[in-house]
């Protein structure tokens, strides 16, 4: 047995968790166990793509959304039949942590050896995200943003980050309500269509984004749909006051808050708009959003997804 973690150590900030998880997988698992580290943004989709490839039974993903984020990406560009894909796993040791949530995964290395050792996986579904412009493919596990929270991601990613991580979004997201300019926007599926000005929109694989708000409320990991939340002309007061909502996955019942589900949904706008995956700025539209049913093995104990 091959398992393999992809790690995320910016800042050190796994110093006390590494050396207890290189012992403890030393000793209980007698196959090979290897540890890589990632140096740069998009490191961990080449590092998951060799490790695919080099036939790994297992692929750990140490970090947050992001890395799991690339991880996915690095399994999925590897040119290898679907079939030999190893199975995916995740510590969630990241800023957000929102997949996580979805999928009732906790910070435990014991529970995640355990796992491991029943062979405790079940099969996911994974989004895929088509971008017209760069005609680049991404894939997502949780959640595709696009408006508003695009804005904030990448104004994230441009930031110092000295603030720590809660109080730098909710800064972000304040900021990006007071500058940002709604876009006209047009997103059509088989099923439904739906235009004007957006504030944001969430295309949903998972439940929660921006740290633990729950967008989707619906949504299931294994159902072969993407729920669909769209904001469309909201003020900022309107977002305040349902936040609390937001949080504990209710609903918003207002003029200008659509919810619908799809298995692939045309994104179309005649001026920038941004689009992020799994809290990763990835570009603009027009792009294509669709599902890919059990697409993967996950490690996770039974249970409804």
């Amino acid at each position: 047995m091959k398992i393999i973690f992809i790690v995320n150590n910016k800042d050190n900030r796994l110093a006390k968790l590494l050396p207890k998880l290189d012992q403890y997988s030393r000793k209980v698992f007698q196959g090979e166990v290897q540890f890589l580290f990632t140096e740069r943004k998009k490191h961990a989709i080449e590092l998951a793509r060799q490790a695919t490839e080099n036939e790994c039974d297992y692929l750990i993903a140490v970090g947050g959304d992001g890395t799991l984020h690339e991880v996915i990406n690095g399994v999925m560009r590897s040119e290898i039949p679907s079939t030999e894909y190893p199975t995916i796993g995740l510590l969630p040791y990241g800023s957000a942590n929102d997949f996580a949530r979805t999928a009732g995964i906790c910070k435990s290395t014991e529970e995640l050896f355990e796992l491991i050792q029943s062979n405790s996986t079940q099969k996911i579904d994974l989004g895929k995200l088509e971008l017209q412009e760069t005609r680049e493919t991404r894939y997502f596990i949780n959640i595709v943003g696009v408006g508003l929270g695009p804005e904030v991601v990448r104004n994230m990613e441009q930031s110092s980050g000295v603030l720590g991580p809660g109080f730098q979004y909710f800064w972000h997201i304040i900021k990006g309500f007071l500058r940002y300019r709604k876009k006209q926007l047009s997103c059509s599926s088989d099923s439904w269509q739906w235009q004007g000005k957006l504030l944001q929109m969430a295309i949903a694989n998972g439940r929660f984004f921006g740290r633990a708000i729950c967008i989707a409320p619906d949504a299931q990991l294994a159902d072969g749909k993407l729920q669909v939340a769209i904001f469309g002309n909201l003020s900022i007061w309107d977002y305040l006051k349902n936040l609390g909502k937001l949080k504990k996955g209710i609903k918003i019942s207002h003029p200008q808050v659509f919810y619908q589900q799809t298995s692939e949904v045309l994104i179309e706008s005649e001026e920038a708009c941004g689009i992020e995956a799994d809290g990763e700025y990835v570009g603009i539209a027009p792009a294509t959003i669709s599902v890919l049913p059990e697409a993967l093995n996950f490690l996770k104990s039974s249970g409804k997804l």
